[in-house]
């Protein structure tokens, strides 16, 4: 009897903590009773052990009746897992951001009264089943919120917080017209009884207009959403935090109530659809133009909305899609988290810079490290990088629109991720470039870093929990081709590692970290067994390559990461989609997915995606750009092994017990198009690293061809072999290559020769010089290939346009001048013993499988067509430097991709134009207007209908 007593006792408490003890906190705040810092040692500890009960008996499902009076007069307040997630997210923000706001000496009385007004209304607001008790919290919450506004220093006049005011009022009268217009029809407010007793009738279309005109204001969604980036942009960075990451949002969460409830017969899911994608691509793109990083985040925070949104786009009936609902509010928790996390560190960098300018931050990495380290921990979760919370919620909602084929809003889903990725990673290029000189350094502090990097880290760990709970994470293993692929990594990987320890090109310490971590990732793409694991390392991997790129030194350097960047994205957008279709099929375990078990839509995803890591002709734009622009351990690192991980996922997903495909005929014929054509653009390149790039597309296609033949007939072990022996030596020559090259400019005359006889051997093993491991697998290669009837016999020609592309490239290196002995630095033996052996392994590992898999054909003539394709490439490099001195032959170019318009992009002058526009009362009158008629004409086509 006891413990049923304590029980029911500790029920009981969980309203009186989570509500009545900041009411009397704001109370003691407004008469003085209590100092500040004694209100936050005792609000804190315990709204938080609110929290923690709520947890303890959430099994219970536990419910009050406020005052004793039962339905339907009476007011309940019960407590779900969503309500409890979305409490837990409060008491997280609030408790920060208020240790923030004290930290920065926000000691006046209005200021804290109305915060702890505006945190007994949030909870209030979670709690209710009721809509009049809705509103009369959601009046609460608009007047303490636009006081905090009122009270920032950036804010002398009011006039954004009057604004939020004034739009807020009208959302609440529109909201009160439509719960007077529901209880007038049903005598109670109770939301579960108004969905037992809602109809789809005029009436009732009605009242959900006005009620939803009036959340929508709330929530700032797209096109109603003028106030929100005054409002947050200049409140102070605790009460940005607030606004951004749980006011707006509880808004949305009774769109949700709602439209899942009482209003769901309505059937106005094409409303929502278009609204949320509206939101999503409208906020990103105006969030893509600003120019002040507050202003930035805000309009993020209308992006970030539509994404929850888009969730009362599917259907009606919640059973139907669990895991997008689930996944809804995960998406609301992680985006509040991390908005959080990004407001506070701006808070911080503007005191700091004295600036909200963006381009007054450049450099700013440099002197503030861990305050960008959580900046950037948050907005990996924004966009969306596995295995974030962010990432969690997107990939369970997008599941969700991929399941019911909502292809209109998954595209402007997928669109405003490639936004978000692009305002956000436009902050940290800023913040990464060299810093001024003319700045005077600071000392790094990582104490007012602590509070962002704690919510960055929560972000993440949501994101691992929730994975895991779910068991979509597997124990690492090697299998056979895996061990292929691992073997250059072994050889590369601790070379270049050492090189740059031991001579650091360039000498920072984030260059050697993102090696490290580089390193890491890519073992972990190797032994996973599932394809979230791979996934999640590839995505990262692209992030960690851009930033490698970055720390070149060429006036293109800024270009060609943008570019890497930019189809580094897109690949991951697509992948991103293709592990959602793939989940729907139950599992993500390589050993069960294959191309041939896969929807046709899903297997073009995956292959567009892998093409565009691999740099396949077509979607190869990043290589001959960004090879010259980055570091030469970086170029050596991109070409020769992270490009190979798109063939090895097309290798894992195409098992020799899988069926064969038609499409790899056509992949065949394309990728010798592209060997001929990447060897040709190398032959005609200007700068060795150029042509070293073009030939990484020309080795590309070579694999692309034998990818095509082992699509046809997988289980043509032969060739399976021989395309991963390619793999392995095309990756220890051109790691070897690019290295020589990054270093050729530092070498005297006579380490020249010694050096350059290393990197003949890496050339010559591309071409397939007679008696090298090269010769050996493009041999097999063709023979393989000619044996299931495609024309295999194509890629000597691929061989003789390698063979311009490296006759070039040594030419090159020739007319660089040699180091003067003066100034050449001290040359480390072991590095370059290590070099050697990785020139030597290209040319000799291929050949040790002549044990295991004896060439089939004639060895002696192999070797003779080889010598011909030299002899034959040598001659004609000797006639072409010959006619050019005696004609005077102008350079023959091919044509190139143009660059991409990038600051274009971001200057989207219409959209910046209708923005100011919609802050006119007028023209918000006329918005409300606009958006009533979409309403009633898609609820008078679902009537019809």
């Amino acid at each position: 009897m006891l413990t049923l007593h304590a029980f029911g006792l500790a029920i009981g408490v969980i309203p009186v903590l989570l509500v009545i003890l900041p009411l009397l906190l704001c109370l003691a705040a407004f008469i003085r009773l209590i100092r500040v810092k004694h209100q936050l040692f005792v609000g804190l500890p315990l709204i938080t052990l609110g929290n923690i009960l709520g947890a303890w008996h959430l099994g219970v499902s536990p419910e009050w009746q406020l005052g004793g009076w039962a339905l339907p007069i009476g007011i309940r307040w019960a407590l779900a897992p969503s309500t409890l997630a979305l409490l837990s997210l409060t008491t997280v923000v609030a408790c920060t951001a208020g240790l923030t706001a004290y930290a920065e000496r926000a000691k006046q009385r209005e200021y804290w009264t109305l915060w702890w007004l505006m945190w007994a209304a949030l909870n209030t607001l979670w709690l209710s089943r009721d809509l009049f008790n809705v509103y009369v919290a959601l009046e609460l919450l608009t007047l303490s919120a636009a006081g905090l506004v009122a009270l920032s220093p950036k804010d002398p006049y009011g006039f954004s917080a009057l604004r939020y005011l004034l739009v807020a009022l009208i959302a609440s009268l529109l909201y009160l017209l439509g719960v007077g217009l529901m209880y007038g029809t049903h005598a109670t407010l109770d939301i579960d009884l108004l969905s037992q007793r809602a109809s789809a009738d005029t009436l009732h279309a009605i009242a959900a207009l006005c009620i939803t005109l009036g959340l929508m204001m709330k929530a700032a969604l797209v096109p109603l959403h003028s106030w929100l980036p005054q409002a947050h942009s200049r409140a102070s960075p605790s009460v940005s935090a607030m606004l951004s990451a749980v006011v707006v949002a509880v808004a949305l969460y009774w769109l949700w109530q709602l439209w899942q409830g009482p209003f769901k017969a309505l059937g106005m899911q094409p409303f929502f659809a278009f609204l949320g994608s509206l939101s999503i691509v409208w906020g990103g793109i105006n969030a893509l133009q600003q120019t002040q990083l507050k202003r930035l985040i805000a309009y993020s925070t209308i992006a970030q909305m539509g994404y929850a949104l888009l969730v009362l786009s599917l259907a009606p009936d919640a059973s139907a899609y669990p895991l997008a609902l689930q996944g809804a509010t995960t998406l609301l928790v992680a985006h509040g988290v991390a908005k959080a996390g990004l407001f506070i560190t701006a808070g911080y960098l503007v005191a700091y810079h004295q600036s909200d300018q963006l381009q007054q931050f450049t450099g700013s990495a440099h002197r503030f490290p861990w305050l960008w380290v959580a900046f950037a921990l948050s907005a990996a979760s924004l966009v969306g990088l596995p295995p974030s919370g962010g990432f969690v919620g997107k990939w369970w909602l997008f599941i969700g629109l991929w399941e019911q084929q909502r292809w209109l809003s998954a595209t402007a889903f997928l669109l405003g991720t490639l936004l978000t990725a692009a305002y956000l990673t436009r902050v940290m290029a800023i913040a990464l470039r060299p810093a001024p000189s003319s700045r005077p350094k600071t000392t790094p502090n990582c104490v007012p870093a602590l509070i962002p990097l704690l919510l960055g880290g929560l972000v993440w760990g949501i994101g691992i929990i929730l994975l895991a709970q779910h068991g979509y994470f597997s124990l690492p293993g090697m299998d056979r081709t895996t061990r292929f692929f691992a073997f250059p990594a072994l050889i590369i990987w601790p070379l270049i590692l050492f090189w740059q320890y031991r001579s650091p090109s360039p000498p920072t310490r984030f260059f050697s970290v993102v090696l490290w971590l580089s390193a890491l990732l890519h073992i972990v793409a190797l032994t996973s067994q599932e394809w979230l694991t791979f996934y999640t390392a590839l995505a990262w991997l692209g992030v960690l390559g851009w930033l490698l790129i970055l720390h070149g030194t060429t006036a293109s350097t800024p270009q060609a990461a943008r570019t890497y960047l930019a189809m580094m994205l897109v690949a991951e957008v697509l992948l991103f989609a293709a592990t959602a279709s793939i989940a729907l099929q139950g599992t993500l375990a390589f050993e069960q997915t294959t191309f041939a078990t896969l929807s046709t839509g899903t297997a073009l995803l995956i292959g567009s995606g892998m093409a565009i890591k691999s740099g396949m002709l077509g979607v190869h734009g990043w290589l001959p750009i960004a090879h010259p622009a980055a570091p030469a351990l970086a170029s050596a690192l991109l070409s020769g092994v992270m490009i190979k991980l798109g063939v090895l996922g097309v290798l894992r997903l195409t098992p020799e017990s899988a069926s064969g495909i038609a499409a790899g005929q056509m992949l065949f014929y394309w990728g010798v198009l592209a060997a001929l054509y990447g060897g040709l653009r190398g032959a005609c390149s200007k700068s060795p690293k150029t042509v070293l790039a073009w030939s990484s597309v020309g080795q590309i296609g070579l694999l692309s061809a034998g990818l095509g033949a082992l699509l046809w007939l997988p289980e043509n072990g032969a060739l399976r072999t021989a395309l991963m022996l390619l793999v392995v030596s095309h990756g220890l020559a051109k790691s070897a290559l690019f290295i020589g090259a990054g270093q050729w400019g530092k070498l005297s005359r006579g380490h020249r020769q010694l050096i350059g006889s290393g990197m003949a051997v890496s050339a010559l093993t591309l071409i397939g010089a007679p008696f090298s491991g090269g010769l050996y697998i493009k041999s097999w290669l063709t023979l393989a290939i000619n044996a299931q009837g495609f024309a295999g016999d194509l890629l000597t020609l691929a061989s003789l346009a390698t063979a311009g592309a490296m006759l070039r490239f040594g030419w090159l290196l020739k007319q660089q001048p040699p180091a003067n002995l003066s100034t050449e630095p001290e040359a480390n033996g072991w590095l370059w013993c290590g070099w050697f052996v990785l020139c030597s392994s290209a040319w000799l590992v291929p050949l040790i499988w002549l044990w295991w898999l004896p060439y089939p054909g004639s060895w002696l003539a192999a070797n003779l067509t080889a010598l011909g394709i030299v002899s034959i490439s040598g001659g004609l490099a000797v006639a072409i430097v010959y006619l050019r001195a005696i004609l005077t032959i102008p350079p023959f170019r091919l044509p190139s991709i143009p660059p991409l318009p990038w600051h274009q992009a971001s200057r989207f002058r219409p959209a910046w134009v209708v923005e100011r526009k919609s802050r006119h009362w007028t023209v918000i009158g006329l918005i409300v207007a606009i958006v009533s008629a979409i309403f009633i004409i898609i609820y008078l086509y679902v009537i019809n209908a």
